[in-house]
């Protein structure tokens, strides 16, 4: 039997279901093995395997001070002169959450909610304020996604796949992504589309949707009630319920299990919400 040609993806966790999609997909699928390595953890990508790659789909690593060998630049040029090569997106999207904090220290903080906690108010009282909104200036919002916006442009100008524009269009009706950057279904077909066009390869009778999988559909993080009245979100509001590890949590629940984990001295909030529905379970 003859070896099946070599498509490497190099990508952060949205690369996990456009590799599960590649290897199912009629048309690609059989004719290639997928290998996905990933990048924000540094995976080396070994000699072996980029010396007879065929298809190599990355997003864009451009700072050489901090990825060295695995900046894409270096990358590509160790590649066999007749590979295909794509450049595929990296999505984050802000607008759900604009004062989401990045960092390790406590996964999916929330800037005012971590402000609140700080200032020592009863968790009564943080709550009641924190949900009343005035301290979500609507001005911050749009600063803080426009800013993101214009980080999201720099990005997308560097893939011929298009989609800053497309979810401009559509998030005020559905949500589109389930965290700050993980893409829902919907968006990562369109990404799964856009890779079979690039690479000539004919999209099934039944379109790409029976192939890709979710990504963290699990959890899908709560939108505070004054941003979605802002942006006149027509899917959320107070008494909207979103998957949180097996349970459905208003957003009013969720910030109340924030808070809750914060008092109780726990760093690891995910590993807390995960507990939590497992007992809920019991």
């Amino acid at each position: 039997m003859p070896q099946k040609k070599l498509c490497i993806v190099h990508a952060n966790c949205q690369g996990e279901p456009l590799a599960a999609f590649l290897r199912r997909v009629p048309g690609f699928g059989p004719e290639h093995e997928v290998r996905l390595y990933t990048n924000y953890i540094r995976e080396p990508l070994p000699e072996e395997a980029l010396s007879r790659c065929a298809v190599f789909l990355y997003q864009p690593l451009l700072d050489e001070t901090y990825w060295g060998e695995l900046t894409s630049g270096r990358v590509l040029a160790r590649l066999p002169s007749n590979a295909r090569t794509l450049a595929i997106p990296s999505m984050f999207f802000r607008a759900y959450w604009p004062f989401w904090v990045g960092g390790r220290e406590f996964q999916f903080s929330h800037q005012v909610l971590e402000r609140l906690w700080k200032a020592g108010l009863p968790r009564a009282e943080a709550l009641r304020v924190f949900l009343r909104g005035r301290v979500l200036p609507g001005a911050e919002m749009e600063r803080r996604t426009r800013a993101s916006l214009e980080r999201e442009r720099a990005k997308e100008a560097r893939t011929p796949i298009k989609y800053v524009d497309w979810i401009l269009e559509r998030f005020r009706s559905r949500m589109l992504f389930n965290q700050i950057n993980h893409p829902g279904h919907e968006l990562l077909c369109l990404v799964a589309r856009e890779v079979l066009r690039h690479l000539e390869v004919e999209i099934p009778e039944q379109g790409v949707e029976p192939y890709v999988p979710e990504l963290h559909p699990e959890f899908r993080m709560p939108v505070h009630p004054c941003v979605a009245a802002h942006w006149g979100l027509e899917f959320a509001d107070e008494t909207t319920r979103y998957p949180v590890y097996g349970r459905e949590l208003t957003f009013a629940e969720y910030a109340g299990e924030y808070l809750t984990a914060r008092q109780l001295g726990i760093d690891d909030f995910i590993t807390y919400l995960r507990a939590r529905a497992t007992a809920a379970d019991r």
